[in-house]
């Protein structure tokens, strides 16, 4: 289980001419997204990546992304993979070939709005009567409170999706048969998989958070989602939360609950208001006491992919003040001049934007990555009680241009819609998709 953080600087290891979108994911994103209806079947999209990756390769002088003697084998390795999210795949009736669609729209605003205001209806309906409903008999409720689902797609539980049945050996398909021509190999369907909840569970379809880690290109994604946590161990902490929520939801159901005094939008749990931080302008606080391990709502943001960021909103206004990564897609909080949206009346206002910085031991708030692909829940790491300022922690590789306090006492550091966090990189602009 690993949160979301702010968007963070590459370390220099990768070549100078070489730019980050230049790579496997993103070359078969692009093959995709420039067909005209976002959609081919696996032999078709590897055709035209490969293709693509010839031509990009020729034009601009760069070294294949696809190497070796089995290129196709690669592409389908990484659409099998789909580690950043980029793909949706499905088998169209009849068909023996798994086919891929975009998983979202780059870059569009009013698609984002759509999904945002989806996201927020589903919690108030579904995850906040667990999350604030009152129990008519205490003795049901342990000392913590508890809640529901944040994940659009099973509303009965958190975060961690549940472990699916073992699936039957996959069909053979004409990619299949293909490679096994050029292989001279037969085919053997792969084990199912163990759903056992042990230290070493198979979590790479399993787990719905991911960590976010740029400082190496190299590192084995697959391995991150087993073994790590991170050195600040706050992914720990989220790991921590859910389970205990999920365990103690098992024990509690609607109609034990007393649901006369569950908010209905983010208003009434929350307002905008001077930030207790001096010089920091406005901040976020609690308008009533709000539960320890709780989704109190989602981090708004357009979903571009870094390279389209880097070229289009990198060093525009304070674009990159607010920007947050899900895995490798990065949620734009800004409007075209790079500037928040701070008009409550206005087509997006996300209370979320507001919250400022401060160091991990004393934020409340965690960034957890949600279930739902471009997904950012703002959740509880304890009680907050009324009229107290919410703030969160953005991680030791946010790129400020303030100075952090040496000082490991230090309180708080602004952020927010008065926030004073920059990202300036220098990029090779990807090709066209349009």
């Amino acid at each position: 289980m690993h949160e979301a953080q702010r968007r963070t600087k590459r370390s220099g290891n990768r070549s100078a001419v070489q730019p980050r979108w230049h790579n496997q994911a993103y070359m078969l994103f692009l093959a995709l997204r420039q067909h005209p209806d976002r959609c081919l079947s696996r032999p078709e999209l590897i055709k035209a990546a490969l293709a693509l990756d010839e031509k990009i390769s020729k034009e601009r002088n760069l070294p294949r992304v696809f190497k070796g003697k089995t290129p196709m084998n690669s592409a389908s390795a990484s659409l099998t993979t789909n580690t950043d999210r980029y793909f949706i795949p499905f088998r169209p009736d009849g068909s023996r070939s798994m086919h891929f669609k975009l998983a979202y729209e780059p870059g569009n605003f009013k698609i984002a709005v759509q999904e945002y205001s989806k996201w927020e209806k589903k919690l108030a309906g579904h995850d906040w009567p667990f999350c604030f409903g009152i129990p008519k008999d205490p003795s049901i409720l342990s000392t913590t409170t508890t809640g529901s689902s944040v994940n659009e797609e099973q509303p009965q539980q958190l975060i961690k999706k549940q472990a699916p049945p073992p699936s039957p050996p996959p069909r053979i398909t004409e990619f299949d048969e293909f490679m096994m021509s050029r292989n001279g190999t037969a085919f053997h369907p792969p084990a199912p998989p163990s759903y056992h909840h042990d230290n070493n569970e198979n979590k790479t379809n399993d787990t719905v958070t991911t960590p976010v880690i740029h400082n190496n290109n190299n590192i084995n994604k697959k391995n991150l989602d087993i073994d790590h946590t991170g050195e600040d161990g706050s992914n720990i902490v989220a790991m921590k939360a859910v389970n205990e929520l999920e365990q103690q939801q098992q024990e509690i159901k609607l109609e034990d609950l007393d649901l006369s005094n569950v908010p209905e939008t983010w208003k009434d749990i929350l307002r905008v208001g001077k930030s207790t931080i001096p010089g920091a302008g406005q901040g976020l606080f609690a308008k009533r006491k709000l539960p320890y391990n709780s989704p109190l709502g989602f981090y708004f943001g357009v979903p571009m992919t870094e390279d389209e960021y880097d070229s289009l909103k990198d060093g525009v206004g304070r674009a990159s003040e607010y920007s947050i990564m899900y895995r490798r897609t990065v949620l734009d909080a800004t409007d075209e001049s790079g500037q928040p949206f701070t008009d409550p009346e206005g087509p997006m206002f996300c209370p979320f934007h507001f919250m400022n910085e401060t160091s991990e031991k004393q934020a409340n708030i965690l960034f957890i990555e949600g279930a739902v692909v471009n997904q950012v829940i703002c959740w509880t790491k304890r009680d907050i009680e009324p009229d107290e300022e919410l703030f969160v922690w953005y991680g030791r590789d946010v790129d400020r241009h303030w100075t952090p306090a040496p000082s490991s006492s230090s309180t708080s550091q602004t952020n927010g819609i008065n926030g004073k966090k920059t990202n300036s990189t220098t990029t090779t602009p990807p090709p066209s998709t349009s």
